[in-house]
């Protein structure tokens, strides 16, 4: 099997971090990783020690995550984006056309699994402009 780069010549950190991610690599790279490592003398108690670093690692992103998923906003910072959608978006729509950059905060909650918080302020920005279309259609 063909690596690009070749396992023999990457760098031994990541070799280590190759061996512990089981997630990203197939095993026989891990197993060649492994080899390597041994071939170039690292100590077989050094590579169980960065697995085990690793995987310690990865539970506690996991926890993180799931965390992240379940929290919400406060119900004042619901309101103000809803009394504020239609701006934001006009903001982010102008901001666009002259090539600047405005975000609603849905990408970075969405990269950092904040699930819960994701769709509270989807949900906000839509009722917020639908709150004030319908509002500006009554005055009328």
């Amino acid at each position: 099997m063909d690596f690009h780069p070749p396992i023999s010549e990457r760098s031994t950190k990541e070799l280590l971090k190759m061996t512990s991610d089981a997630a990203s690599w197939q095993p026989e790279a891990r197993a060649l990783a492994q080899m390597e490592l041994v071939k170039r003398g690292v100590p077989t108690e050094d590579i169980k020690t960065h697995e085990q670093s690793f995987s310690q690692a990865s539970i506690a992103l996991e926890e993180l995550h799931g965390r992240h998923a379940q929290e919400g906003y406060p119900l004042w910072k619901l309101l103000l984006v809803l009394l504020g959608a239609p701006f934001m978006i006009l903001t982010k729509l102008l901001a666009r056309k002259f090539g600047l950059e405005y975000k609603l905060g849905l990408s970075e909650l969405d990269r950092r699994s904040f699930n819960r918080k994701y769709r509270q302020r989807m949900a906000a920005l839509i009722l917020g402009t639908l709150f004030w279309i319908i509002l500006f259609i009554g005055l009328k």
